[in-house]
């Protein structure tokens, strides 16, 4: 499974232009490639639309996604 970093890097983007493509933050971006944050799910859609993938192949989407779909819910809120 890919990470958020790789598939970053696969489609030769920085972080800022992803943040850019996506409407986030580079902060937002810089926080959830380095484990500082995990993603909320519209964060998780604008990435996965951005880098034209599928949520479930990128790591950090599928951990957020499991832990949502079993009721866990994260005390972070996401800026972008």
């Amino acid at each position: 499974m890919t990470t958020l970093r790789e598939a970053r890097l696969q489609a030769l983007l920085s972080m800022r232009q992803l943040a850019r493509k996506a409407g986030l933050s580079p902060t937002t971006i810089y926080l959830l490639e380095s484990g500082q944050r995990s993603p909320q799910l519209l964060t998780i859609y604008k990435l996965s639309r951005a880098l034209g993938v599928a949520p479930d192949d990128i790591a950090e989407f599928r951990r957020a996604m499991d832990r949502e779909s079993a009721g866990e819910t994260s005390h972070e809120e996401e800026r972008s």
